[in-house]
This record gives C-alpha cells, structure tokens and sequence, in this order.
C-alpha cells in the first residue's frame, strides 16, 4: 500500500510540474510554483525524499530564472539604445502587453502580448528621445528579441529544475 502512495504521490508531483511549465507561457512565474509544488511534496511526506537543501536549490534557481528573465528584457532594448527611458519603457510595455494579451488566444496571448508590448514600448521611447522611425523599429526589435530570449532561458531553466526535482524525489 505504502508503494502504491509513493507512485500516486510521484505521478500528482510531476502533473503539478507539467501544469507549472505551462504556466509559464501564460504568464505566470512558473518557477516559483514548481518551488510550492516542491514544499507541498516535501511536507506530505514528511521531508523523506526532498530535503531543505533541496527547496533551497530549488528556490535559488527561481530567483536567477525571474532574473534572466527580467534582464534580458530590458538588456535587448539597452543593447540597441543605451537609455534607462528606453530600458524602463520596454519593461512596462511587455507587462502592459502581457495583461492586455492574457485573455486573447487561451494562454499564448499572454507572450505574444509581452512581446509585442516590449516592441511598442522601446520603439515609443525612442521616439520620444527623438530618435528616427528606423532607429525606433530596430530597438523595438532588439527589445522583442530580449524579451523571447529571457523567456526561453527562464523556460529552459523551469525544466532543470523539474529535473533536480525529480532526480530527489525519485
């Protein structure tokens, strides 16, 4: 019986890290809910098979992914256009465009949103410092291409952490 537990118990961790992963294209920090997953498997069994130090890794490897995340965002529109303004309006457009786009398309809206926020925002800052048409669209570009990137290392990120997760718990 107690086996038969262990296997639910495993199954139910990696369903509820599976939903984690997804939910990051939707927006949500899917990191840090792998990390709750974590603490609740932890808890329930009494901290048997995933130790402290484990959740630490863990929680360590959320922060640096949000981080990556939030970096590479602003980086991709400094890159093109070193200006906090242009930095800070890249930032706010891709959570403007993520909030707005979260209910369009079931979930990808959410990214797509994000994207095309962050585009909108550099090229307006750009703009507004008087830049050309051209040098807006490229730095709104360069701010897009940011964005995608932090999301793909933030995502690639999640699934290390899925493993490390599973490799404890198993």
């Amino acid at each position: 019986m107690a086996t038969l537990l262990h296997i639910v118990g495993l199954i139910l961790l990696f369903l509820g890290c599976l939903a984690a992963l997804f939910s990051l294209v939707v927006g949500l920090p899917g990191t840090f809910i792998i990390v709750g997953i974590a603490l609740l498997y932890a808890w329930l069994t009494d901290f048997t098979t995933l130790q402290w130090s484990t959740l630490g890794w863990l929680t360590l490897l959320a922060v640096i992914g949000e981080g990556i995340e939030l970096a590479a965002s602003g980086a991709g529109a400094a890159g093109a256009r070193p200006s906090w303004r242009v930095t800070l309006s890249a930032l706010a457009g891709a959570l403007i465009g993520g909030i707005i786009g979260t209910p369009l398309l079931f979930g990808i809206g959410s990214l797509l949103g994000a994207l095309g926020g962050a585009f909108v925002g550099a090229a307006l800052a750009v703009g507004s410092e008087g830049g050309s048409l051209g040098q807006s669209i490229t730095t709104g570009f360069a701010a897009l291409k940011g964005r995608l990137l932090g999301f793909v290392l933030k995502a690639a990120l999640a699934v290390v952490m899925v493993i490390v997760l599973a490799v404890a718990a198993l």
